[in-house]
This record gives structure tokens, C-alpha cells and sequence, in this order.
């Protein structure tokens, strides 16, 4: 996010753990916020354990330990509160009010407070009670279904390989926060925000509501941004892999002509089954070259061919992103920031 930072001087206190509140607020972070974590004295936050993933989501931030059991915690926690913009949890719903942390118990100290409560399925209904993680949030809003390949005619489903439910809810409870600060512009007024992980990802079902609810297919493997067709699918190179994304007439035209099949443009949408010759002879023009090969080829026929690159390739390439090359997240109880250390004397 470069040196952008529109949020500078905006108070954010994070009680979130592991990944999908503390990467909300690590976002809000590398915008300028000051973010400083509550953590509990025994340890703190337990993505710790995991050394480099807490650096990840937590870097730019500062941390005060406090053992919210206690009454001398739950002050210090009010007390910063009192002095902050906005508030992230994301225990299960009840567990704040239980501790008079909830929304509001604070509020009559501080009235334009964005609290903002970050849950896998939200704080009301049959579910909002229930624990649950990345693939279950994924498998109740038929993401995972739609996730996989069809083999000989056998569907196998695949979990994606990053957290895709956390990320989501992440993004979801930034945006939440950054239109409830623009609202208490207009009106003096926080805000109390219930955002669900589950709820982010049915908004990310949108398109494949409409094609159900048309008749056409959903699941793995059956779609045509799924694999199905030729133009749009992953295809294994001579050393490693390669996709091709080129779903408009004009980038097949281009790639058709590249690899000196012209005679091909209108069998882009053609389905990827072995009975279509185009397809079977795909797969050998493809693992006839090094990927590396037919990555220079995309660029100079700009057909939207792009090599699939691994983790550490990813890291070479992109070598000063922030949130690839985080810096250290805070010491345990490390806070330097006038407004923590005023408001914790305070309480």
C-alpha cells in the first residue's frame, strides 16, 4: 500500500485472534491506523506458536497483555475503548457482553465508537453459536462445491489452498468499517457492526445463484470459468503448469494464431472432454514446452497466458509487497503510543 496512509491517527483496538480479525486490522494498519491488540497475559494471541504467520497478519501493530478475567483487565480494556475509533472482536457472540466489553456496555462511554463484530456466522440465528472454520464456512455456501475437477466422469471436490473464508470476512469487516467512519462523518454517530464470514461468501455465490436458478450447471468442473470450456482451464507444461484465460474472442483468435491453429477461433468455448480432438491436442501442444516458454509466448501474443508460479516463485517476483515481506509483529505487552499508555494509567 506504499506510503497511502489516509487512516494516520485512527485508534483501532483489535481482542481479534489468529487470522481473519487480526489481517482486518493489519489492513487497516498498513492504511495508517494505529492498531494496538489486546492480548491475554498467558501467551497472547495463539497464532504466537506459529512465529512467521503471526508476523504476517500482525506487523505495524503494538500489544497490551491484559487478563480480561479479571476486573483490573476488563478496566484497562473499557479504558482504551473509551479513547479508540473503532473496536474488531471476533469471539463467539455473547462472550464480550459476558465480560461487559459488548457494544452496549461501551457505548455510553464512547458514542462514536465502530464496533465491529467479526463471527463465521454471524451473532443471531441457528448457527451463531456454532464453532467452525475456513472449510466449513466454504462447504455451507457451496464454494467447495463449485471447487474441483471432473476425472472420467467422477467429481472430486478441492479445498482451496489458502483460507478463502478468513480473507473474506477480513475484507468484509474493513469495508464495514470504512463506511461506518464515513457515516459517523455525516452524523456524529458509531456504529455496531455484525459481519459474518458466512454472509461475505454467499455475496461471492451471486453469479452462480443466477446460473441455478437458470437451470445451467454449478458444480466442480461443469462451469465455464470451472474448467469446462478449452479457452479458460489450467493445462500441465512440459515442467510445470500454465492458465489460459482467453475467454474473449479476440485473445483466442491471438493464441489460436501463436501456436499456429487459426482454424481453431471458433472452438474456444468448445468443452474440455477428451472426446474433443481440439482439446487432446491442446494438452500435447502445451506439454511440448517448458512453462517458462509458453509464459514468453503470452506476453508477446497478449492472449492472457500466464505461468503458475509457486510460493517461493511468487516471493521473487514480488519481492517488496508489504504483505509478502511483513516486518515483526509486536512483543507480547509492547506499546509505545501515548494515547495506550494514557489511557491504561488512566484506568
Amino acid at each position: 500500500m506504499g506510503e497511502w496512509k489516509p487512516l494516520r491517527g485512527l485508534r483501532v483496538v483489535d481482542f481479534s485472534r489468529l487470522l481473519p480479525g487480526p489481517f482486518a486490522t493489519w489492513r487497516l494498519a498498513q492504511l495508517g491506523a494505529e492498531v494496538v491488540k489486546v492480548e491475554d497475559v498467558r501467551g497472547g494471541d495463539p497464532m504466537r506458536l506459529f512465529g512467521p504467520l503471526y508476523d504476517a497478519v500482525n506487523s505495524g501493530k503494538q500489544s497490551v497483555a491484559l487478563d480480561l478475567r479479571t476486573e483490573e483487565g476488563r478496566r484497562r480494556a473499557r479504558a482504551l475503548l473509551a479513547v479508540a475509533d473503532v473496536c474488531m472482536e471476533s469471539y463467539r457472540p455473547g462472550v464480550m457482553a459476558e465480560m461487559g466489553l459488548d457494544y452496549a456496555s461501551v457505548r455510553r462511554d464512547n458514542p462514536k465508537l465502530i464496533y465491529c463484530s467479526l463471527t463465521g456466522y454471524g451473532q443471531s440465528g441457528p448457527w451463531s453459536h456454532l464453532a467452525g472454520h475456513d472449510i466449513n464456512y466454504l462447504s455451507v455456501t457451496g464454494v467447495i462445491h463449485t471447487t474441483g475437477v471432473v476425472v472420467g466422469g467422477e467429481t472430486y471436490l478441492a479445498v482451496p489452498g489458502i483460507t478463502v473464508a478468513d480473507y473474506a470476512g477480513s475484507v468484509a469487516a474493513v469495508e464495514a468499517v470504512l463506511a461506518a467512519l464515513w457515516s459517523r462523518e455525516q452524523t456524529g454517530r458509531g456504529a455496531y457492526l455484525d459481519v459474518s464470514m458466512q454472509d461475505m461468501l454467499l455475496s461471492f455465490q451471486a453469479i452462480n445463484a443466477a446460473l441455478a436458478r437458470s437451470g445451467m450447471p454449478t458444480g466442480a468442473g461443469r462451469q465455464d470459468l470451472n474448467g469446462r470450456m478449452v479457452c479458460y482451464r489450467l493445462y500441465r507444461a512440459a515442467d510445470g503448469w500454465v492458465s489460459l484465460g482467453a475467454l474473449e474472442e479476440k485473445f483466442w483468435e491471438r493464441f489460436c494464431r501463436g501456436i499456429g491453429r487459426p482454424e481453431w477461433k471458433d472452438r474456444g468455448r468448445s468443452p474440455a472432454v477428451p472426446d474433443n480432438p481440439v482439446f487432446r491436442e491442446l494438452e500435447e501442444i502445451f506439454r511440448s514446452r517448458p512453462r517458462d516458454e509458453w509464459a514468453a509466448r503470452g506476453m508477446e501474443w497478449d492472449c492472457c497466458l500466464m505461468p503458475v508460479l509457486t510460493v517461493p516463485e511468487v516471493l521473487e517476483r514480488f519481492p517488496d509487497h508489504p504483505a509478502l515481506r511483513p516486518g515483526k509483529g509486536p512483543a507480547l505487552g509492547e506499546h509505545s503510543w501515548p494515547w495506550v499508555r494514557e489511557a491504561l494509567a488512566s484506568a
